[in-house]
């Protein structure tokens, strides 16, 4: 009984371990992709976590990056392709601590991924920012 189980299970760990490579190494390189993404149909998508990152996931790519202090996100908008995604956040402030579209820019340099151009304009009561992300820059 042992002697007929044996390669079963063996083959089976086998494949398991095949396919845990391709999706982490194969995939991303040949498909820009991760294998489980390249059936989901709501991508890009957009969202807020731990309240002060907004994060867009798309099929090759994820991308995010951080609201301004004492503000939170709304009217949220996306589109985009593949590993491309153009948006606007709506950044209101919540109280009269407010970052201006310059220092708030400021603060991004050098935390932004590569091929992410985020913009910044003034609106009453907070910032309207505008950013755009290509991947595999």
């Amino acid at each position: 009984m042992l002697k007929k189980l044996f390669p079963i299970v063996l083959c089976t760990a086998m494949l398991a371990v095949a396919i845990l490579f391709a999706d982490s190494f194969i995939a991303p390189l040949m498909f820009h992709s991760r294998i489980e993404r390249l059936g989901e149909t709501n991508l890009p998508s957009i969202r807020v976590e731990r309240g002060s990152t907004v994060y867009c996931r798309m099929k090759a790519d994820d991308f995010s990056f951080p609201l301004p202090p004492s503000s939170h996100a709304t009217n949220l908008t996306v589109t985009g392709g593949f590993d491309t995604v153009d948006g606007t956040v709506e950044a209101r402030f919540d109280g009269t601590n407010q970052q201006t579209a310059d220092q708030y820019q400021d603060s991004l340099v050098g935390r932004l991924s590569p091929g992410a151009r985020i913009t910044a304009d003034h609106i009453p009561g907070g910032l309207l920012i505008k950013f755009h992300y290509l991947g595999d820059k």
